[in-house]
């Protein structure tokens, strides 16, 4: 069951349909077309999240909740990598509402560090309307298929077209590509919630995350203190039918392990707050299973 595809072509033409209506609307049809079609896979999903959230947070109201609401969050996150190419940036600008703006950096190098939280795509609109140069540190999924396919286009169409580069694939030549990307004053996003061993990275970092130990790449950190860039996590999600998209206090630290740590707070407060925006509950157990030797 785990194996079967979340979303189908179906979904997809009910996300083109939605990106034709003003923002709002097209969130409010994407849940409830998300809803309606329900099938057994995106029941198993919903179960499995309730399940990995009362695991993880012992909480069984926000199990409930993020059971119910995990997959048309994500539904709604995909729906934004189509108004990410069909919709002009002042409309997408519009459609987000901004906290914390007065925290970015008036220019580069900036570190910007999040998890999977839904709703995060839209940080490059926002960085890119105050004239700063975002690229992203980013690899794609592999041989993605059907539904997972056409998404996964328009994110690359998007990013080809509006970043510089559009990305930098983590791997051999990643932190020189990072480095030079800093040094001309250009701010790097970042998703920190990717288990080492997924990426073979050897620079990782003990933390703590819910309660528990983790092992996670601090490479992209090393490279901010080298460089004094700051490190500003965010995070997105959707308030009713409205995006929403928040920059947190800037990470304070003199080493990676320190910063890495002040990020894990970070997120960890997002997670317990809004469980159902993050992606990651059912890669969840590999976070905590990766290999913990150097």
């Amino acid at each position: 069951m785990a194996d079967r595809p979340l979303f189908s072509l179906v979904d997809y033409a009910v996300r083109r349909t939605a990106a034709l209506l003003p923002e709002r609307a097209g969130y409010a049809m994407t849940r409830r077309a998300t809803e309606r079609l329900g099938g057994s896979a995106r029941r198993w999903i919903g179960a499995e999240v309730e399940r990995q959230v009362m695991q993880y947070l012992g909480d069984a109201e926000a199990a409930r909740t993020g059971g119910q609401r995990f997959v048309a969050e994500l539904a709604c996150d995909d729906l934004d990598a189509i108004t990410a190419v069909q919709w002009t940036r002042q409309a997408r600008l519009a459609a987000t509402r901004v906290q914390g703006a007065e925290r970015l950096p008036e220019k580069g190098p900036a570190i910007l560090v999040s998890f999977h939280f839904s709703g995060g795509f839209r940080v490059f609109d926002v960085l890119c309307s105050r004239g700063l140069q975002p690229t992203f540190l980013h690899a794609p999924p592999r041989d993605p298929q059907g539904y997972e396919n056409r998404i996964e286009r328009l994110r690359r169409d998007f990013l080809t077209k509006t970043l510089k580069p559009g990305w930098i694939v983590p791997g051999p030549g990643a932190r020189d590509a990072l480095a030079n990307h800093l040094e001309e004053g250009g701010v790097v996003v970042a998703l920190l919630d990717v288990a080492p061993g997924a990426l073979t990275l050897r620079d990782r970092a003990k933390g703590t995350l819910l309660g528990r130990p983790v092992d996670l790449p601090v490479g992209i950190l090393r490279l901010a203190l080298e460089k004094g860039a700051p490190v500003i996590p965010y995070d997105g999600w959707l308030d009713g039918n409205r995006r929403v998209l928040e920059f947190h206090e800037p990470a304070r630290g003199s080493d990676p392990e320190t910063l890495l740590q002040e990020i894990l707070a970070t997120c960890e407060g997002v997670i317990r707050k809004r469980p159902w925006t993050w992606q990651a509950w059912l890669e969840a157990d590999r976070l905590w299973s990766a290999p913990q030797e150097k």
